[in-house]
């Protein structure tokens, strides 16, 4: 797949979120994130608060283990509870990408950010968060997958 990096800024979206650790070889990242999903969207509607966005995965590394917050993106604050707290996105200038297909491939998108952020005379931030958002339900089949990838820039020495 031929992928289009281009850069923008993140305002920094309020999220709702759970919280957890993976290790992709080991675990099942999917399977985690969805009942993240699942438990969010519930939370959200039983305490009246609307979704405004895609699903987003916010991802840290740390080794080969990876500490994800899977959640929605809503328009403010809210009060949290039953695991779902409140996660902000930084407000940076990020690059980004569209991948199209399955999950399994995603790796391929963040080494295309890699090569093109460094083809533009910048670099991506390794050390912090990365995200990823889902625009196309579980329903999907995985070659039409649409996921949308983020990842934080390091500031121009000025």
């Amino acid at each position: 797949m031929s992928y289009d990096v281009s850069t923008t800024t993140e305002k920094g979206r309020h999220l709702a979120v759970k919280r957890f650790d993976a290790r992709p070889e080991v675990d099942d990242m999917g399977q985690k994130s969805s009942a993240a999903f699942g438990g969010v969207a519930g939370y959200l509607a039983r305490i009246g608060v609307p979704v405004a966005g895609p699903a987003i995965s916010v991802y840290e590394m740390e080794g080969n283990l990876f500490h994800v917050a899977a959640g929605f993106v809503v328009e403010a604050p809210f009060e949290p509870g039953e695991g779902v707290e409140p996660l902000q996105l930084p407000a940076c200038e990020v690059a980004t990408t569209v991948h199209i297909g399955p999950y399994e491939r995603l790796g391929e998108a963040y080494e295309a950010l890699q090569k093109g952020v460094v083809a533009q005379g910048r670099q991506v931030e390794e050390s912090g968060v990365m995200w990823e958002e889902y625009w196309s339900g579980p329903e999907a089949p995985p070659e039409e997958t649409r996921t949308v990838v983020f990842w934080p820039l390091r500031p121009l020495q000025g």
